[in-house]
């Protein structure tokens, strides 16, 4: 976690330091007054806290594969999303099955997690033509993984200890053209629920 809180200092200070440096030189652009919402569609990279995914049995790290909608007005912003997250099972159990269409066979089990998260926080413009943007959001993201076997409704299931946390996210948003949006954001996790951080990279079609 020590790791973790370093990069978020390192983004904190960034922040403070550009949005400082830009309201003093005059050079930034003016914040909009009026609402912009916009379509995420989001790719992300989490890793999982080593310990719990080793007594898990999971990867230490999965991918995670959303889609939102996210809203600004002025120095503020937010952003909801769903997803899910793509986790190899490494402690797999096998069950025999009859399959719908006649038929018996042995399956494998795999890791099912979905996620849902929302957060809120301020963001401001560091460029003089505004198409740069560092904020820092504060958010939760909800969480449930099984062990499972796929389409399968009579099979057994496993929970997987991965829980819902808290977190701190600092991001920079690239505006390209009026409407497109790409941001890269960094989660940092503030509890002890098996996630560590995830990195997230997000493009906004602006409605």
């Amino acid at each position: 976690m020590i790791r973790n809180r370093n990069l978020l200092v390192a983004a904190l200070a960034t922040f403070i330091s550009s949005t400082t440096a830009a309201q003093e030189m005059g050079t930034a652009k003016p914040i909009n007054s009026f609402y912009q919402g916009s379509w995420a569609f989001q790719g992300e990279l989490f890793n999982f806290d080593p310990e719990v995914a080793r007594y898990e049995g999971i990867s230490d790290s999965g991918y995670g594969l959303g889609a939102g909608y996210s809203g600004e007005k002025g120095l503020f912003n937010f952003n909801i999303a769903l997803g899910v997250i793509l986790i190899d099972d490494e402690d797999q159990f096998e069950q025999d099955v009859e399959y719908e269409g006649g038929g018996f066979g042995t399956e494998s089990s795999s890791i099912s997690a979905v996620t849902a998260n929302l957060d809120a926080g301020v963001q401001y413009p560091v460029s003089s033509s505004g198409n740069l943007i560092l904020g820092l959001n504060v958010g939760f993201r909800q969480l449930e993984a099984e062990r499972e076997i796929s389409n399968c409704s009579n099979c057994d299931t496993e929970g997987v200890g991965l829980g819902s946390e808290t977190y701190f996210k600092p991001f920079a948003k690239m505006t390209f053209g009026k409407r497109w949006d790409g941001t890269l954001a960094l989660f940092s996790y503030t509890g002890d629920k098996g996630l560590d951080n995830s990195v997230q990279f997000s493009l906004n079609w602006k409605r």
